[in-house]
């Protein structure tokens, strides 16, 4: 992957102080340097800068998007403001939390881990019920697509070990008969994963989650997946009550086939150091073994 141009913090700073005054003189810390954008905190205010017009158009996206979601949505969600200008930028409230990693889900207990899948079933039901015609008005599009599945077999084959070339083949030949028809077309979040999750490490409870820019329509069953980044417990937790909630059946191996898949693209598209994307894989094949019995029941 091409590396992400360094950001300038401090003309980021400048053009905040030159639209907020009030903050003359205070502490700035860098919050991330994305492709996308660069976020930097201060006071508990997060701001973010688009780094292309791009990312501008999907900046300004996601704030009409959460004006119209935070009403309408239980959990937590930013509250962006929109500062125009020649270098347009967010500014809104930080909501008080850390990264979920799987080793901090691991750490914890039934109930919690319980109560972190409620929240995120209940978001991925209140979202999955919005009329598509209105998302759309607000400004909603497709959700990006994901790599071609010839280009997943070409791209990984020669860096995996043989052992492993069945479960690819295996993988991209369900993921190549995948079709977004009916009710499985929703809006949805399409990012629910533990970077974008403010989890409070001390009482072991999701306060909210964040950054809406990538969502969008596409499937049910993909923006089920992502929490398998976090672990695949979680995943099957949260469709538990998903199916309580909405009172739909969920294909809990779909779920699973389009984390196989996106696993395969990283490597394949070289997003990733190869190492680092490699055991991804790797770690996920494992994975999958340790959920069968539960996928079998499901």
């Amino acid at each position: 992957m091409q590396d992400v141009p360094a950001a300038d913090p401090g003309r980021y700073r400048a053009l905040i102080i030159s639209a907020l005054p009030q903050f003359v003189g205070r502490q700035f810390t860098t919050l991330s340097e994305g492709w996308d954008s660069v976020a930097l905190e201060c006071d508990g205010w997060v701001f973010k800068f688009p780094r292309s017009e791009p990312a501008a158009e999907r900046l300004k996206r996601e704030v009409a998007l959460l004006g119209f979601l935070r009403p309408r949505i239980t959990m937590a969600l930013p509250q962006p403001i929109w500062h125009e200008g020649e270098e347009p930028f967010t500014q809104h409230r930080k909501i008080p939390g850390t990264f979920l990693e799987t080793a901090q889900y691991l750490a914890l207990d039934e109930g919690r881990r319980n109560a972190i899948a409620m929240r995120m079933a209940q978001l991925y039901a209140e979202l999955h019920q919005l009329p598509l015609a209105r998302m759309q008005q607000v400004g909603a599009v497709a959700v990006d697509p994901w790599m071609a599945p010839d280009d997943i077999l070409a791209g990984v084959l020669t860096r995996l070990p043989r052992k492993l070339h069945a479960f690819v083949r295996r993988t991209v030949k369900a993921y190549r008969k995948l079709r977004i028809e009916g009710d499985e077309l929703v809006y949805g979040y399409f990012d629910g994963h533990g970077w974008n999750m403010a989890f409070d490490d001390k009482t072991g409870l999701l306060n909210g989650v964040y950054d809406f820019a990538d969502s969008g329509f596409g499937s049910r069953h993909r923006d089920l997946s992502y929490s398998n980044w976090i672990s695949a417990d979680l995943t099957l937790r949260i469709i538990d009550r998903y199916e309580e909630l909405t009172r739909r059946s969920i294909d809990r191996n779909l779920v699973m086939l389009y984390t196989s898949a996106l696993r395969l693209a990283e490597l394949a598209a070289e997003f990733l150091p190869e190492e680092t994307a490699i055991a991804n894989v790797t770690g996920w094949i494992t994975e999958l073994e340790a959920i069968a019995p539960r996928l079998a029941k499901g």
